[in-house]
């Protein structure tokens, strides 16, 4: 079984029940228990899609790595406290604030080209796909995760950037390659 199987297998196991498990998944019902007992693959998985959800929601395509690093700790620690809550719920009450600019590396996902996805190694290339189906699904107010769905979505954008390497990822996307 590959890294995305395994993933999405634990994930099965790991998220609140919804009746439809091999299907999708309520992202809004997972508790910051769940996301604490992840695996750190998982929890990669989930805080990239969740990275994804909130930067589309505020209007954002660029993420800075060590910004990024720091949220998922900060989300943990947070967890930590507060067992019961739901990641995202805590999340939602919270307002993002811009950050002094800073030497870190950013990524401007909006311009993540097809070649870069491609030649990405297999953990960036998940990030950015987890990442790409937190913001397309946060565009569409649907906060569940479709494990067939991406697993379909994500070979075919593949397919498509063998073809069209300089397009950004989020233009294939948007183009009607998936869905």
């Amino acid at each position: 079984m590959g890294k995305l199987g395994f993933a999405l297998a634990v994930a099965i196991s790991i998220l609140p029940s919804t009746g439809h498990a091999q299907e999708r998944e309520d992202m809004t019902q997972v508790t910051c228990t769940n996301y604490l007992i992840m695996a750190p693959d998982m929890a990669r998985t989930f805080s990239a899609w969740l990275s994804g959800w909130y930067n589309q929601k505020f209007g954002y395509t660029t993420v800075g790595l060590d910004d990024y690093g720091k949220n998922v700790v900060n989300v943990r620690e947070w967890c930590a406290d507060n067992p019961q809550a739901t990641v995202m719920a805590a999340l939602d009450r919270s307002v993002p604030q811009p950050g002094p600019p800073t030497g870190q590396e950013k990524v401007d996902m909006a311009l993540v080209t097809c070649k870069q996805y491609l030649t990405s190694d297999a953990q960036r290339q998940d990030m950015i796909a987890y990442w790409m189906s937190g913001y397309v699904q946060s565009s569409m107010n649907q906060p569940k995760f479709y494990f067939r769905q991406f697993a379909t979505d994500k070979r075919t954008v593949a397919k498509y950037c063998k073809k069209h390497g300089p397009e950004t990822v989020m233009s294939a996307i948007q183009s009607g390659t998936t869905r």
